[in-house]
């Protein structure tokens, strides 16, 4: 794999006195190239570093020559003291970062691309974590990692000598109790869809299943056609697939779409846009007919869509709910000169107020939405492909009513932040929110490539209902299935709801939730993260009129905000939020 060098040296000379404009393109190939922009950033829009890091940041470390980091980083409590760290890949490591330093680090049998995904997979109560290879420079494994870094028996696993691409999905597609594996390979022109067990085991059936070119995104689960059971979705570089269980292909796909609409990095989102309880799809295609789309179960595109982006673009979409509407939220690249490159819809296709964003500099990563100025409105947070030729990249926040930058930003991290973003926290505990990111260093032969993870204290309120996205595909499972709106921190309750009472709350280890009936009942309990996904359930029992009390566990769960629902079948009769420290 060889790089194309648009960048001169006399182009690095010149930041010596000025500091000339780049972009950084990203292609098909993992292949990075950099060329000069033919503009300049106004110097007002240049920004600085405004925000004090935490103490021993930034964290630096050789790059692999010719691959870089995608998606940025996963955060989750590995040594349990409520408090998030930081798994980041660099090169053929991969590390475990508290706020203070090194958890612990694992040497890799190749380069890692992607940051893992991270659940209790064996349902042990512990998070595992999961970690593809790509296999450019070594053998391409899959690992599955306990939280102290050491290997889960019977992994790391070959998945036949194929290279892996993208991350993996983690979740339970036959309803055992433990979660399976779901990733990308490729065999010569095309790719493999795995299923693994979380013993390492394979899944069996009609798995790996062959696409008809080379796989592009990380799939996505969730019940698509309504028969109760998980399906996966998957996007090769010319179609789109939604398969079920047993190998076979739901009503509607593949859906064709090349040579002029392609696939590749997009990993679409699963959510219910318009509350019939069928989950539609959101996602975005690059090629000569680049767009954002998003589509039914049958892969049917939705009134009002799609959108043709008019440029290419690598985004993965992020879907939240603001003001008790779903909105999407997708970026593209831009040419030189400033444009509109970051758009908000509603279901429908409208755009919200406010937006497109109109800059310099387009964003093909994570766009992360959360509080970051403490004004109790939601802000939208992104990088860029543009960086400087004396060394910063560029790290935006945004008001999203139109009123431009949020002040302090843009954060100016060194090297380049594209294809990454921002994940945002409080890992040292402080009651501060903190900014995580990386980026890294193109030496094009001249030195070695570095790359670097960043840790800024934004000195603005934290709590978990401030910040609504802030990874890859929303969640650390990957698994991109909102099945409930992302919760913007009010909640409408119908009258006609249970009243339930989560006590403590903030709680640790156990909640306890009371409420009454006014009638016996088949109930059971559910609670579920901020993303919607289940982490735990209460068998369903008959319930007789009166007082009620349950314990739930939280022991080994993230901090963070979660639901407590109660349900009679499909029917919720109560839900109350719980924050877990």
């Amino acid at each position: 794999m060889k790089r194309l060098i648009l960048l001169t040296a006399a182009a690095l000379l010149a930041g010596q006195s000025y500091a000339q404009l780049m972009r950084a393109r990203i292609h098909e190939d993992f292949n990075i190239t950099v060329e000069e922009v033919d503009a300049t950033v106004p110097l007002e829009l240049r920004g600085g570093n405004n925000f004090e890091q935490l103490p021993g940041f930034p964290r630096g470390y050789p790059a692999s020559p010719n691959l870089k980091n995608f998606r940025n980083v996963a955060l989750a409590d590995l040594d349990g003291d409520g408090l998030d760290d930081i798994l980041w890949p660099a090169n053929n490591r991969l590390f475990a970062y508290r706020h203070d330093g090194l958890l612990w680090e694992k040497e890799l049998s190749a380069e890692a691309i992607y940051p893992p995904a991270v659940a209790d997979i064996d349902n042990d109560g512990e998070a595992e974590i999961v970690q593809t290879v790509f296999g450019l420079q070594g053998a391409p494994l899959l690992y599955a990692l306990e939280r102290d870094g050491s290997d889960v028996p019977g992994w790391p696993v070959s998945l036949d000598g194929n290279r892996i691409f993208y991350a993996p999905a983690l979740s339970d597609l036959d309803g055992d109790g433990t979660m399976e594996v779901i990733v990308c390979a490729r065999s010569g022109s095309v790719g493999l869809v795995y299923i693994l067990n979380a013993d390492g085991s394979p899944f069996g059936g009609e798995w790996p299943f062959e696409l008809d070119s080379g796989p592009a995104t990380t799939p996505s689960i969730g019940d698509i056609d309504l028969d109760g059971k998980k399906d996966i979705v998957v996007h090769s570089g010319n179609a789109r697939y939604a398969l079920s269980l047993d190998g076979q292909f739901l009503d509607g796909f593949p859906v064709g779409t090349g040579p002029e609409t392609v696939h590749t990095y997009q990993s679409p989102v699963l959510f219910d846009l318009d509350g019939d309880g069928a989950l539609e799809i959101v996602g975005a295609a690059h090629g000569d007919a680049p767009e954002f789309f998003a589509t039914d179960n049958r892969g049917d595109y939705l009134p009002g869509w799609p959108k043709p982006s008019g440029s290419w673009a690598y985004t993965t979409p992020t879907v939240v709910e603001l003001d008790g509407q779903p909105t999407i939220f997708m970026c593209r690249r831009i040419g030189d000169a400033s444009a509109d490159m970051l758009y908000a819809w509603d279901a429908a296709g409208n755009l919200r107020d406010g937006f497109p964003i109109n800059k310099y500099g387009g964003n093909e990563g994570i766009i992360s939405i959360a509080d970051v100025d403490g004004d109790d409105e939601f802000e939208v947070v992104f990088g860029s492909e543009f960086f400087t030729s004396d060394g910063p990249g560029f790290m935006h926040a945004y008001e999203m009513d139109g009123s431009g930058e949020v002040e302090g930003f843009p954060l100016r991290p060194r090297g380049i932040n594209a294809m990454n973003g921002a994940a945002l926290s409080d890992i040292n505990g402080d009651g501060m929110m903190d900014l995580i990111a990386v980026s890294y260093t193109l030496n094009f032969g001249m030195g070695v490539d570095s790359i670097y993870l960043y840790a800024y204290n934004l000195n603005t309120p934290y709590s978990p209902e401030r910040v609504l996205w802030s990874t890859y595909k929303g969640s650390n499972a990957r698994d991109a299935l909102l099945t409930e709106p992302v919760a913007s921190g009010t909640t409408v309750q119908d009258p006609a709801l249970l009243k339930l009472q989560a006590s403590p709350n903030p709680a640790q280890n156990e909640t306890i939730l009371s409420f009454s009936l006014d009638q016996s009942v088949q109930a059971s309990i559910h609670l579920t993260d901020a993303l919607g996904r289940e982490q735990r359930k209460l068998p369903a029992q008959y319930l007789l009129p009166g007082p009620q009390q349950a314990r739930i566990p939280l022991n080994n769960l993230p901090a963070g905000l979660y639901w407590i629902s109660v349900r009679s079948g499909d029917k919720l009769l109560g839900r109350t939020p719980v924050v877990i420290r």
